[in-house]
């Protein structure tokens, strides 16, 4: 646990470990937890701590799956993720399980993400403010991730902290409710902020080198995977399980469960193909893609 002000620490143990994130525990007259999925070995440092109340960025699991471990906490989620994170079949409905056939794994999902069903207590909106005491941040909506996922702005403590949108890593949009178009623009709203220092959901978590810079290419990457969706259609692929074949995002070599990493791979293309289909590079017919 590293401290960044008298009231704020990081709980982040520099490594990009799934399902866990970096969280920030800011202890005040409330004391609030910024996501709660910390790895165990920074979990310690949270016991005997009252919790009063968690905010969690977005309803993946891995920034809120120890919700349940402090039963009186107030829980705020913004509204567009509040069923998903009180039931695992909406959480697996979100994720693209009765779209895409995966059934071999679906058993399994819930319990090696380490899904906890715990209903929220109130919603955030973009630009709402919240008090801790000495302590008051924003939030930010940055919908392309999921549509719900927020950042949290830190004005007076200089930082904004991201969540799932690293400046180094281009995080995936493997949920139905992704979107490209909506990503990029949220990229866009983070570059117009400035930011001096980001404080990441995952891996390094402080970052203040180039950060506009890394945010811009950000952007590339998105146009850099339409182009390679293109070039499957080019090429014969049409469906958005041929092209997922590819595994475009995974550069062909698929982790294990593949099916799980295949159904991502599926979502994410479709999500590719959306963002095409609008800006008018592609049409479908009975689930075929085809460059206009």
């Amino acid at each position: 646990m590293e401290k960044l002000t008298d009231n704020i620490k990081l709980l982040s143990n520099g490594k990009y470990r799934l399902p866990y994130c970096n969280c920030l525990l800011i202890e005040d007259d409330i004391n609030c937890l910024i996501d709660s999925s910390p790895t165990d070995d920074e979990f310690v440092h949270l016991e005997g701590i009252k919790i009063d109340l968690i905010v969690n960025s977005h309803s993946h699991t891995d920034h809120n799956s120890r919700n349940n471990a402090f039963p009186g906490s107030r829980i705020l989620l913004h509204p567009a993720e509040h069923s998903r994170a009180a039931s695992g079949e909406e959480y697996l409905r979100a994720y693209g399980f009765d779209l895409f056939n995966v059934e071999d794994v679906r058993p399994l999902y819930l319990a090696a993400v380490k899904y906890a069903a715990r209903p929220v207590d109130g919603e955030i909106t973009d630009g709402q403010k919240i008090s801790t005491g000495s302590v008051e941040f924003q939030v930010v909506h940055l919908p392309g991730h999921t549509y719900g996922h927020c950042g949290f702005l830190f004005p007076k403590e200089g930082f904004i902290f991201t969540a799932d949108m690293h400046p180094d890593v281009l995080a995936q949009y493997a949920m139905l409710d992704s979107s490209v178009d909506d990503f990029i623009d949220s990229i866009k709203k983070l570059i117009n902020l400035k930011p001096e220092t980001i404080i990441a959901g995952h891996g390094k978590a402080i970052i203040k080198d180039d950060i506009l810079p890394k945010l811009s290419a950000g952007i590339d990457e998105f146009y850099r995977r339409d182009e390679q969706i293109l070039d499957r259609i080019r090429t014969g692929k049409h469906t958005v399980q041929e092209i997922a074949d590819d595994g475009i995002t995974f550069k062909g070599n698929f982790p294990q469960p593949r099916s799980i990493y295949w159904l991502h791979e599926c979502i994410m293309d479709l999500k590719h193909l959306e963002h095409l289909e609008r800006m008018g590079e592609v049409g479908c017919e009975e689930g075929k893609y085809y460059i206009k």
